[in-house]
């Protein structure tokens, strides 16, 4: 039996990160992986997705080549093949080189699906037959998986997951995207720039309901210049797949495409891992339990990343990790979620950091807003990205900064200046006095700080 002071399951950013923090350290590390090295968010998630979001976004401002001088001869379009082969290469490139940065740790990797045997053995089961290994700490980090619809289920073919979205092998003509959550806006925004007829049907009110409205309202105006049909406040009655996929909306408008994809959320993974025989407490999402500090009700096991649940975000996961290891070897380390910053990879893009205006006011908060649009400064007509606004919320009583909320070239970067600002407890007024080089995107954060107070130069209101 083989023995480690730390083995993690699941290879993903949560368990790759922890391995390399805790080999490091000295202490034997083993990370197990049932399938692709770098989990989802490397193979069917994050990278991927950022790979053909850069080739739609190389693509629009190809088509536009006219608008800064440049003279392209001929149609400009996608080889479909093409942009698949550079996602698969980014893809692999990226791979060797975290398995190289595992292995360089001292950290051993193991390929094979990982069972509880008790809270200190595991099971793996891989091609070369089956292995048992003891861990003074076991870390859970298998991730989650796409959510489906019980009378649309996934077939690989017509109706598809975002995973097996990402391995189609033509361009289809239509799309039918169920959910306006991040990651269906993030496939609209793609497959549209690539020539897609895209409609999004959403149950609730709006697309991308936990983020601000006033930025939602940009991404609704910019998706219906591109011909993308947001269909919201829509209930499905029927469903038909044949040569096309149908849905049937509760006013009877029928919607058809070639294929369909479900992007209505993603669940918890922990199939196979035998988590009954430790008694690990799962909550009724599938989720497992855990504290602040990481810690399972089991001594010694540890949840990390999309397993316990809400935030799923890679960088969260990490961070998460590097607690549980911290723990796992003695320390009382505590996570801290009041500061995380995420962004939406839309065209235009979309980074959030803190409360929304609508959620600050709802939790009782008395708050004021400072608002910039992008195409006051002088970067965005140069750059040719006017498209976009920053909205900054502060304490209206200590001005304290509790959140900012971006939409528009460079936003998902420019929000983790602000991210640092809160964790630092800085106000919008002191904020404001930052000098930022000129002429830049970052002016964005420092007008909406000034705005918050009046102050801007470029007030929104000259623009409106």
């Amino acid at each position: 039996m083989q023995r480690y002071e730390i083995a993690i399951i699941g290879s993903g950013p949560a368990g790759y990160v922890g391995a390399i923090k805790a080999a490091r350290e000295g202490f034997p590390t083993s990370v197990i992986e049932k399938g692709d090295f770098g989990g989802v968010c490397l193979n069917k998630g994050c990278i991927p997705t950022k790979t053909l979001v850069a080739s739609a976004k190389q693509l629009r401002n190809t088509r536009r080549a006219a608008d800064f001088g440049i003279d392209l001869k001929g149609p400009v379009t996608a080889i479909f093949q093409k942009l698949n082969d550079r996602k698969e290469s980014v893809v692999d490139i990226e791979k060797k080189g975290l398995i190289k940065l595992v292995e360089n740790s001292g950290a051993e990797v193991i390929k094979g699906q990982a069972s509880f045997v008790n809270k200190n053995v595991l099971k793996v089961s891989g091609a070369g037959g089956e292995k048992t290994i003891h861990a003074q700490s076991i870390i859970v980090a298998t991730g989650s998986k796409p959510k489906n619809l019980p009378f649309l289920p996934f077939d690989g073919e017509k109706v598809l997951s975002s995973d097996e979205l990402l391995s189609l092998d033509s361009l289809p003509e239509s799309m039918i995207i169920i959910g306006g959550g991040y990651i269906g806006c993030e496939f609209a925004s793609i497959f549209s720039a690539l020539g897609t007829k895209i409609t999004i049907i959403e149950a609730l009110p709006r697309l991308l309901m936990n983020v601000d409205e006033d930025i939602v309202a940009v991404l609704n105006r910019e998706f219906k210049k591109e011909g993308i049909d947001i269909l919201t406040n829509s209930q499905i009655v029927g469903t038909k797949v044949a040569d096309k996929v149908t849905v049937t909306l509760a006013d009877g408008t029928d919607i058809s495409a070639d294929i369909c994809l479900v992007s209505v959320g993603r669940r918890p993974s922990t199939d196979g891992l035998s988590a009954e025989n430790t008694g690990l407490s799962i909550l009724p999402d599938g989720a497992i339990k855990v504290n602040e500090q990481m810690m399972t009700n089991i001594p010694g096991v540890f949840a990390v990343g999309d397993v316990i649940g809400n935030p799923m975000l890679a960088h969260v996961a990490s961070a998460e990790c590097k607690v549980a290891v911290g723990n796992a070897l003695g320390n009382h380390f505590l996570m801290d979620y009041t500061v995380i910053p995420s962004g939406i990879f839309t065209y235009p893009e979309i980074g959030s950091v803190g409360l929304t205006e609508e959620q600050a006011r709802t939790a009782g908060r008395d708050v004021k807003t400072g608002t910039v649009l992008l195409r006051s400064l002088g970067i965005s007509h140069a750059s040719g990205e006017i498209v976009g606004m920053a909205k900054l919320v502060a304490d209206a009583v200590s001005d304290m900064i509790i959140g900012i909320h971006i939409i528009g070239e460079r936003a998902t970067d420019l929000i983790h200046e602000v991210a640092v600002a809160m964790y630092q407890g800085m106000t919008a007024s002191a904020l404001g006095y930052v000098i930022h080089t000129h002429p830049t995107f970052s002016e964005l954060v420092s007008e909406a700080a000034r705005d918050a107070n009046g102050g801007a130069i470029f007030s929104r209101r000259l623009y409106a």
